[in-house]
C-alpha cells in the first residue's frame, strides 16, 4: 500500500509510453520549428539576391585592326560585336576572341552613324555625300550534333538604293525609327524639318518612294531624335534648346514643349535619351548628373527635374541601356558610373584606363559593355547588375514615376509595352492588406465575441449543444466558395440596393436595443420560462428587420440621396463606388473569420470555473457584473488569442480578397473601393513571373514581408496573452 497522499508508482509499460509519447511531441514540437525556420531561410535565399551590389569587371580585351571608329555595338547574347568605321565599313567580330566574321563597306566615308528605333538591329550610316545608307545585322542560332552555332551576317536592308536627305553642307542631324511596317526618317536642314515615310515596308523588299512633309522651325537645331512608338520628336540644340513635336498627325505636328534640356544659367555637355515617353539624362558643365522629364500640367507640359545623381566629377559621356532606365556616365578622369534612373542611384564605379575615349555600347541585356578606341584596341566588361530598380526607396516611399505629375506609391509589375517602368512599390500591398484585415475584423469581432459570451455564459445547455458546433463547422467551408459568392452573388446585391445594406447596420442595433427594452418590460414569471432560449426568440425579429430594410431601400434611396446612392456618395463624399469593395470583402472574409474567433473565445468564456461565477453570484453580484467583473477578466488571454488568430487568418487570406476585391492596388480607406494585398498579389502574379526577374523575387519579398506580419502579430498577442494570464490568473 502506498502511503496516504501518494500516487502508486506506474507500470513499466505505462512509464514507456509515456516516455515514448514525451519523446514523439517534443520531436514534433522541433519539427514544426524547424519547418518555420526552413521556409524562412529559402524566403531569404530568394530574396537576398536583389540586393547584392552592382560589379563591372574586365571579361575580354583585343586588338582589331586601327580605324577611326564611329560607333558599336554587341548582340543579344554578347557573344558578336558590331564597329562602323569612318571609312564606311561595318565589321562583325567574336566578342571572346576578336576574330572577323564578316565585314561590309558602302564605298563612301561616313560622317554618323545611328541605331534605328525599332525591333530589328538595324543602323543608319549616313556619307559624306548626305545619302542615307541602311543596313541590317541578323543573328541566327542553329544546333548541328547538339552543338548551339551563332550565325551572324550584315547586309543592307530592304535591298534599297541609298536615300539622299539634302545638301552636304546644310544637313544638320538625322533619325530614323522601323516598326510596325512603317520607316520613317526625319532630317534637319538648318530651319527647315524633313519627314521622309514609307509605308507598308517589308525587310525583304525594296522601298517604295516615301511620304515627304518639310516643317519650317522658329530656330535652327542641330539634332532630332524620335521618341517612344515614333509619336514624337525631339529637337534639340548644341546649347540644350529642346522641342517636342506630336507626330501622330504627320502632316499636322503639334508643338508639345519649348523650353531647354539644362537648367538656366547651364551649359549641356551630353544628354541621352532614356527609355520611356518623355525622359532625359542630361549633364552639364556645372558638374551635374540630372534626369529630366515633360509632366502634364494645366496650362501644358512643363520639363521638370526629378532626380539629380550623386557624382564626383563633371560627366563627359553618357551610354544608356537598350531595354531599362540604366546608363553609364564616363566622367571627365575616365571613371564609368553605373547607374539608374527611376532608384536615383549610382550602384558601382569603375576606371577605364585607356578606354576613356572609347566608343561603348550595353548589350540589349544589360550584362556586357563593349568598348572600341581609334587604335583598334577593344575591351569587353561583364557587369553584374540583375536588379537595378530595387531599391529601398522604390520599395517603401513615394517615387516619381515617368509620366506621372507627382511622386507616388504604386504597384504596376509588367505593361504590353516596351518602353514600360517597372512599380514595385510594396506599401500598397501593405495597406492592402490591413485595409482588408481591419474592414473583416470590424465585421467579425463583434458578432464573433458577442455570440461566443451569450453562448457560453447565457444560452441554454441543449440549445448550446446545437450552436457551438454548427458555428464552428463554417470554419470548414472552403474560402473560394465564399470568394465566389462574394464576388459574382452578393456584390451584385450589394450594388444594387446599398441604401438597404448600409440602413441594416443602423437598423439591426437600433431594432434589437428596442427588442431588449420591451423584453424587461414583460413580467418576470413569463421571461423566465424562456431563460437560455432568447437567442432563439429574437432570430424571426432579426429577419423581419433585415427584410424591412432591404423593402424600405428604395424609399430611403430617393429620400436620402436623391434616387442615387453611389453618385451622392461620390459627390457629396468624394466616395467613389467599385462593385468589388471593401465592403463586401469585411462581410465575406468576416464570414470566414467569424467561425475562429467564435469557437476560441467561446471555449475560454465556457471554461471560467464555475465556483468562481457562483462565488460571485453569492455574493450579491447580478449576472452582468459577474459576466463583465470576473468572467471577462479571467477569459481575456484567451479572448485576447482568439482576436489575434482571428487577424492572423484575415491577413493571410487568399481567395477571397482575390474574387472579391477588384484587385487595385490603390491606398484609399473608402469602404466602397477595393484593395490588393499580399496573398492575393502573390496569388495572381506569381505563376506569370518569370524564375530569377525582379517580379518574381519581389514577390518571395512580399511572402517574407507577410511572414514577418504573421510573425509580429502573433508574437505580440502570446506576450499580451501571458501578461493577462499573469494579471487575472489568480481570479
Amino acid at each position: 500500500m502506498s502511503e496516504l497522499g501518494q500516487l502508486p508508482p506506474l507500470s513499466r509499460r505505462r512509464a514507456w509510453i509515456n516516455t515514448l509519447t514525451a519523446r514523439i511531441v517534443g520531436l514534433g514540437g522541433i519539427a514544426v520549428i524547424g519547418a518555420i525556420v526552413l521556409i524562412f531561410m529559402y524566403l531569404l535565399w530568394v530574396v537576398a539576391p536583389m540586393f547584392a551590389p552592382a560589379s563591372i569587371k574586365p571579361a575580354q580585351q583585343f586588338d582589331l585592326s586601327p580605324t577611326t571608329i564611329l560607333k558599336t555595338d554587341v548582340n543579344e547574347t554578347g557573344e558578336v560585336g558590331l564597329r562602323f568605321s569612318v571609312a564606311g565599313e561595318a565589321e562583325l567580330f567574336a566578342t571572346d576572341t576578336g576574330s572577323s566574321i564578316q565585314r561590309v563597306t558602302i564605298n563612301r566615308p561616313v560622317s554618323q552613324v545611328i541605331t534605328v528605333a525599332g525591333d530589328d538591329a538595324m543602323y543608319a550610316l549616313l556619307g559624306d555625300d548626305a545619302q542615307l545608307h541602311l543596313l541590317r545585322a541578323r543573328y541566327r542560332v542553329s544546333f548541328i550534333d547538339d552543338q548551339r552555332r551563332l550565325n551572324a551576317t550584315i547586309k543592307p536592308a530592304f535591298d534599297a538604293s541609298p536615300i539622299r536627305l539634302g545638301q552636304p553642307d546644310q544637313l544638320a542631324g538625322f533619325d530614323v525609327a522601323f516598326a510596325d511596317e512603317q520607316l520613317l526618317i526625319a532630317s534637319l536642314s538648318g530651319n527647315t524639318l524633313s519627314l521622309r515615310e514609307f509605308r507598308d515596308v517589308e525587310l525583304e523588299y525594296e522601298l517604295e518612294e516615301p511620304k515627304v512633309i518639310e516643317l519650317q522651325l522658329d530656330k535652327p537645331y542641330q539634332q532630332v531624335r524620335f521618341g517612344p512608338r515614333h509619336k514624337s520628336l525631339y529637337l534639340i540644340s548644341d546649347e540644350g534648346g529642346l522641342e517636342v513635336l506630336n507626330i501622330n498627325n504627320l502632316t499636322a505636328p503639334a508643338r508639345q514643349y519649348v523650353g531647354f534640356l539644362v537648367p538656366e544659367g547651364e551649359k549641356l555637355t551630353a544628354f541621352v535619351p532614356l527609355l520611356g515617353r518623355t525622359s532625359w539624362l542630361v549633364a552639364t558643365d556645372a558638374g551635374q548628373l540630372l534626369q529630366r522629364f515633360l509632366v502634364r500640367g494645366e496650362s501644358g507640359y512643363d520639363l521638370r527635374t526629378v532626380r539629380q545623381f550623386d557624382v564626383p566629377n563633371p560627366i563627359v559621356k553618357l551610354v544608356p541601356e537598350p531595354r531599362r532606365k540604366g546608363f553609364i556616365a564616363v566622367d571627365n578622369t575616365g571613371t564609368a558610373h553605373l547607374g539608374y534612373a527611376t532608384t536615383g542611384n549610382i550602384l558601382t564605379s569603375y576606371d577605364l584606363n585607356e578606354f576613356a575615349e572609347a566608343v561603348m555600347a550595353i548589350a540589349p541585356r544589360s550584362d556586357y559593355l563593349l568598348m572600341a578606341n581609334q587604335s583598334g584596341g577593344t575591351q569587353v566588361l561583364a557587369i553584374h547588375n540583375e536588379h537595378p530598380e530595387i531599391s529601398w526607396g522604390t520599395l517603401w516611399s513615394e517615387i516619381w514615376y515617368e509620366g506621372y505629375a507627382e511622386p507616388i506609391h504604386s504597384w504596376q509589375s509588367s505593361s504590353a509595352a516596351n518602353d514600360f517602368e517597372p512599380k514595385f512599390s510594396l506599401t500598397p500591398l501593405l495597406f492592402g492588406t490591413i485595409k482588408a484585415a481591419a474592414y473583416a475584423l470590424l465585421f467579425a469581432v463583434p458578432i464573433a465575441i458577442m455570440g461566443a459570451i451569450y453562448t457560453a455564459y447565457f444560452m441554454a445547455p441543449s440549445m448550446r449543444a446545437l450552436v457551438k458546433p454548427g458555428i464552428e463547422i463554417m470554419a470548414a467551408l472552403p474560402t473560394v466558395i465564399l470568394g465566389f459568392l462574394a464576388g459574382l452573388w452578393l456584390a451584385p446585391i450589394i450594388e444594387d440596393n446599398l441604401s438597404a445594406v448600409l440602413s441594416i447596420f443602423v437598423t439591426l442595433p437600433l431594432g434589437l436595443f428596442v427588442l431588449a427594452w420591451c423584453w424587461r418590460l414583460l413580467p418576470s414569471n413569463l421571461t423566465r420560462r424562456f431563460d437560455g432560449w432568447y437567442g432563439l426568440l429574437v432570430v424571426p425579429p432579426i429577419l423581419i428587420m433585415a427584410a424591412s430594410a432591404i423593402v424600405m431601400g428604395p424609399f430611403l434611396e430617393d429620400s436620402l440621396f436623391g434616387g442615387d446612392s453611389r453618385a451622392w456618395f461620390r459627390d457629396y463624399l468624394n466616395l467613389p463606388y467599385d462593385q468589388r469593395n471593401a465592403l463586401v470583402v469585411g462581410i465575406a472574409m468576416g464570414l470566414a473569420v467569424i467561425p475562429t474567433i467564435f469557437s476560441i473565445a467561446e471555449d475560454a468564456i465556457y471554461g471560467v470555473p464555475q465556483p468562481l461565477i457562483n462565488g460571485s453570484l453569492a455574493l450579491g453580484a447580478t449576472p452582468w457584473q459577474t459576466l463583465t467583473r470576473v468572467v471577462l477578466l479571467t477569459a481575456s488571454p484567451g479572448i485576447f488569442s482568439a482576436v489575434m488568430i482571428g487577424m492572423g487568418r484575415a491577413v493571410g487570406e487568399t481567395m477571397i480578397v482575390l474574387m472579391a476585391t477588384g484587385n487595385t492596388p490603390v491606398m484609399d480607406w473608402n469602404i466602397f473601393q477595393g484593395m490588393r494585398t499580399f496573398a492575393a498579389n502573390i496569388a495572381v502574379e506569381l505563376p506569370e513571373a518569370e524564375v530569377a526577374s525582379s517580379h518574381y523575387r519581389i514577390l518571395f519579398l512580399a511572402a517574407l514581408v507577410l511572414f514577418f506580419i504573421t510573425f509580429a502579430f502573433n508574437t505580440i498577442a502570446e506576450l499580451v496573452r501571458q501578461r493577462l494570464r499573469a494579471r487575472y490568473g489568480s481570479l
